[in-house]
């Protein structure tokens, strides 16, 4: 390969150890980083709705990058402590590898992109009871209720499909990243940003805390639908499925570091 697809990585604060000189990174809220693009500056009507939707504020602008530079091929897509990779760094601890960012460094590009042909997304988790279940387990269920029922409103998906994800054990976290067609990603995002808007006006609920970003934990449950639709139409065995490796100070997983605002 003589150039790369282009690669995000999205943050809303500098990451504090080096980044593969590949990636653009996409500073959320008020982070403006030194080398790559600020929303602050660049889309600042998005910004600042991190705080709502966490990295979805960014994936919909770069949608947006995407559209306006006519993009085709491939996009990689990160969050500073979460990759999809084709190789085995630190330690399997639940459904997540759990590594040092030292071992980041020595990656060679293909550990992030393989062929630079081949789709490479996070693998399905299964859970003990359904996906509505483990949803409210952690927040408010009528939320996600909710935004699948906007989500079969507006077109996206019918009412099986929304009854069979949701009463399902099974979905792909962090659907928001690994490498995949720049067809997919602006498919998917134009879908999720339309259900986001007729969502926020009708049934929206501002929550506290962490859970203040319903929304894009709602947007991270249809986006693995929606990728999984992708992914089977294009070839299950022509797609690449990893566990997420994510990264800590420590090489262990730290709860509170897992839910950085992006």
């Amino acid at each position: 390969m003589t150039s790369l697809p282009p690669f995000y990585c999205i943050s809303h604060k500098d990451p504090g150890w080096p980044l593969p000189p590949f990636m653009t990174l996409v500073g959320t809220g008020g982070f403006v980083p030194a080398h790559g693009i600020g929303m602050s500056v660049h889309c600042p009507q998005l910004a600042y709705k991190n705080m709502k939707l966490g990295e979805y504020a960014a994936l919909f602008m770069i949608r947006r990058l995407l559209e306006e530079a006519h993009a085709d091929g491939f996009v990689g897509i990160c969050h500073y402590r979460r990759y999809a990779l084709t190789v085995e760094i630190g330690q399997l601890r639940g459904f997540n590898f759990h590594a040092h960012p030292d071992e980041l460094q020595a990656l060679p590009a293909a550990a992030f992109i393989g062929d630079g042909a081949t789709p490479i997304i996070s693998a399905p988790i299964n859970f003990p009871g359904s996906v509505l279940q483990q949803y409210a387990a952690n927040a408010v269920g009528r939320d996600l209720l909710m935004f699948f029922g906007d989500a079969v409103d507006c077109g996206v998906i019918d009412s099986a499909e929304a009854a069979n994800f949701l009463s399902g054990n099974s979905f792909i976290t962090a659907g928001n990243v690994g490498f995949m067609p720049v067809a997919w990603f602006i498919e998917s995002m134009r879908q999720l940003e339309d259900v986001v808007a007729r969502f926020a006006h009708n049934h929206y609920i501002r929550r506290e805390g962490y859970l203040e970003r319903s929304m894009g934990l709602c947007c991270e449950r249809l986006h693995a639908l929606l990728l999984r639709k992708q992914a089977l139409a294009y070839g299950a065995d022509k797609v690449i499925t990893r566990p997420l490796t994510v990264l800590t100070e420590t090489g262990h997983l730290n709860w509170t570091n897992d839910k950085d605002i992006a």
